[in-house]
């Protein structure tokens, strides 16, 4: 378990770039116990431009996903917030082959 705030990004914007998912990482974390918040204002602002990167990161890796489900709907463009329509044709039902 990790107990660092610095180290919790880290991790998982490594998984995010090895396309690993990251739900186990945040699932483990105790957030009441994670360290390493900012002291000062200067870290929170580093602390913020950090998260703004990975944020940028998530957002970048759902774009093929974005256009794909844009591309299968007959809307003419995204919804509020770059939302897009969930297609009636696409099921939710996901299912892992090992």
């Amino acid at each position: 378990m990790l107990h660092s705030l610095p180290a919790m990004l880290d991790d998982l914007e490594r998984r995010l770039i090895a396309g690993e998912d990251p739900l186990p990482l945040l699932g483990s974390v105790r957030w009441p116990n994670l360290g390493g918040w900012p002291q000062d204002p200067a870290e929170a602002k580093r602390l913020k431009l950090r998260i703004a990167s990975i944020s940028a990161l998530i957002n970048g890796l759902q774009a093929p996903l974005q256009a794909t489900l844009l591309a299968l709907t007959e809307s003419a463009g995204y919804g509020s917030k770059g939302a897009v329509a969930i297609p009636t044709s696409l099921s939710f039902r996901f299912s892992e082959h090992v």
